[in-house]
């Protein structure tokens, strides 16, 4: 007897590697056989359980005639696979799965951020944003149609005025952590503080506004150390130059130590957290693994940090954009060894409760079940 298919779309095979796995384990537990139509660059070459199509994406780029020939693309995969459920992940390919305009199959649009949509100030973005929405609110309407968000802000950005029928939307977790994959240990007792700041060097993340709270504690004579771990993102519209990454690097204090395999060996070696995001998130997986770590977090008041983050409980919530709130967040817990030790066990203890993998899962295949209930 054949399996039922889901066909997972998404730009980059790395993207679902990194976040999205256990989705993909989830599917198989429930059955299904799994598809990941992405463009190839090997990185889910060893999982037997995933079957890759590459479909080559160019992120950059909104030249219609490559948006064009990225919908036939999908639309031949689709015609081809026969799929009953289509999982859209993020912005573009949800745009190309609507302007597809496919209605075989269940489908879930999975936003996951509205990333440089969200926080862009040229008048395309705004354009841009409008037209999806619009999009996004006319393909909700049709038959087998799921909304997956991270936060609630982003549902409401869909709905606008006229509210989605809950049987439309379901909230899942971010892509959830295992508990068990993070080792929550005591940070070094002796040396520098250490902020940790985890994420893709592009403007939304906010690493600039961390470097300039560090520069106002080292002024101040603290003797703290803010280590960035992340890679640029050419492809993305937003990401910070090579030159002002070496300024950065050239200030006393700040440690860039590029992209990163073990999450807890970074977790081990901070005292706090940090992500002073702009906006356009879902739910940062970096705020998931350093809670899961045991960590304080320090973040900004925008949706999807705000909404994990319990300001005061497990970590500092300050106004987006605002260097001061960093300084001062910073500056309460560098001086306080206790108050990072409550706050990190109470970090940990929210993903335990509703973060995990577990949790994403089971919303996620919630979302699979509603996209194939009957009109």
């Amino acid at each position: 007897m054949n399996r039922p298919k889901l066909l997972f779309v998404v730009t980059e095979d790395w993207f679902f590697r990194s976040h999205f796995l256990p989705l993909a384990r989830r599917a198989v537990e429930d059955g299904y056989e799994c598809v990941v139509a992405a463009r190839d660059t090997g990185a889910l070459a060893d999982q037997p359980h995933i079957r890759l199509i590459d479909l080559p994406f160019s992120r950059r780029s909104l030249r219609p005639w490559d948006v064009g020939r990225q919908i036939a693309a999908l639309r031949t995969i689709i015609a081809r696979e026969r799929p009953e459920v289509v999982h859209a992940i993020a912005l573009k390919p949800i745009a190309l799965l609507a302007l597809a305009r496919i209605r075989g199959p269940g489908r879930v649009f999975a936003v996951t951020g509205r990333g440089y949509l969200s926080v862009g100030r040229a008048p395309w973005t705004r354009l841009v944003s409008w037209r999806l929405r619009r999009m996004l609110r006319r393909e909700l309407r049709e038959p087998r149609s799921v909304l997956l968000v991270e936060n609630r802000a982003d549902s409401d950005w869909v709905a606008g005025t006229t509210p989605l029928g809950e049987d439309h939307v379901v909230l899942i977790p971010g892509a959830g952590v295992d508990p068990t994959a993070f080792t929550p240990v005591p940070p070094p007792e002796r040396g520098s503080v250490i902020i940790g700041l985890v994420a893709r060097l592009i403007w939304s993340k906010g690493v600039d506004l961390a470097v300039e709270a560090l520069r106002a504690l080292r002024a101040e004579g603290m003797d703290v150390v803010l280590r960035i771990a992340g890679a640029r993102d050419p492809q993305n519209p937003e990401a910070v130059s090579g030159e002002e990454l070496a300024r950065w690097a050239d200030l006393e204090g700040v440690e860039f130590v590029g992209r990163i395999d073990d999450v807890n060996a970074f977790w081990a070696q901070a005292h706090i957290a940090c992500l002073p995001s702009r906006g356009g998130e879902g739910l940062p997986r970096s705020l998931l693994e350093a809670a899961a770590c045991g960590r304080p977090i320090v973040t900004s008041d925008v949706p999807g940090c705000a909404d994990f983050v319990a300001h005061g409980e497990m970590g500092v919530v300050v106004m987006r954009e605002n260097v001061q709130g960093l300084v001062d967040a910073f500056r309460k817990l560098v001086l306080d060894a206790d108050l990072r030790q409550r706050m990190g066990s109470a970090a940990r203890q929210r993903v335990v409760k509703g973060y995990t993998e577990v949790h994403a899962g089971a919303q996620a295949s919630e979302a699979w079940r509603s996209a194939q209930r009957p009109s």
